[in-house]
């Protein structure tokens, strides 16, 4: 728990600092507003936790297809990696993004919720459904570049033998979209 806290705690002051450097004064709604038809993407790096061999280094890349500048779909790709497993799953998200007061129109609450498949291979191999539900908070730097933190709890039916069965897997990343 202090480690998730410390991490919390690192995420908050990098969000704030990248804020500070990078803002240039409040940007104009649709710096921050994906007209609909667009499609955006993007990567972060963190950790997940409560894997079948414990906790793992994340890549996370997902793309969104904006339907309006509030609601988007698009895939998640997560990976996981230890010394002894590596853990994939692909999931279709849908995400309903809220705006952050006194941001400058910068700042997006993230709400999200998706359906696939994940695969583990520690010790044997497993591939079980995947239900990620999760929050994140997006904040615009320009046009193009969002820095991005997020959270997701991963819902699965993994076992991969000798009692590492794994039911939910949380997640935090930090990352960027453009």
């Amino acid at each position: 728990m202090r480690r998730t806290q410390t991490l919390l705690a690192w995420a908050f002051a990098v969000e704030v600092a990248v804020a500070v450097i990078g803002g240039h004064g409040p940007a104009p709604a649709q710096a921050a507003d994906p007209q609909a038809g667009t499609l955006t993407g993007g990567g972060a790096l963190g950790f997940l936790a409560n894997t079948p061999d414990d906790t793992a280094f994340a890549l996370n890349l997902g793309f969104d297809y904006h339907l309006n500048h509030g609601f988007s779909v698009g895939p998640l790709l997560q990976l996981g990696f230890t010394g002894d497993m590596t853990l994939a799953g692909l999931s279709g998200q849908a995400k309903y993004w809220l705006h952050v007061p006194d941001t400058g129109d910068r700042g997006k609450l993230v709400l999200q919720a998706g359906l696939g498949l994940v695969h583990a291979d520690f010790l044997q191999s497993d591939t079980s459904w995947l239900i990620p539900l999760g929050v994140g908070f997006e904040y615009a730097l320009d046009r193009r570049l969002a820095v991005t933190a997020t959270f997701l709890l991963n819902f699965t039916d993994l076992d991969t033998g000798r009692g590492t069965n794994t039911n939910v897997i949380p997640g935090l990343t930090f990352g960027v979209r453009f």
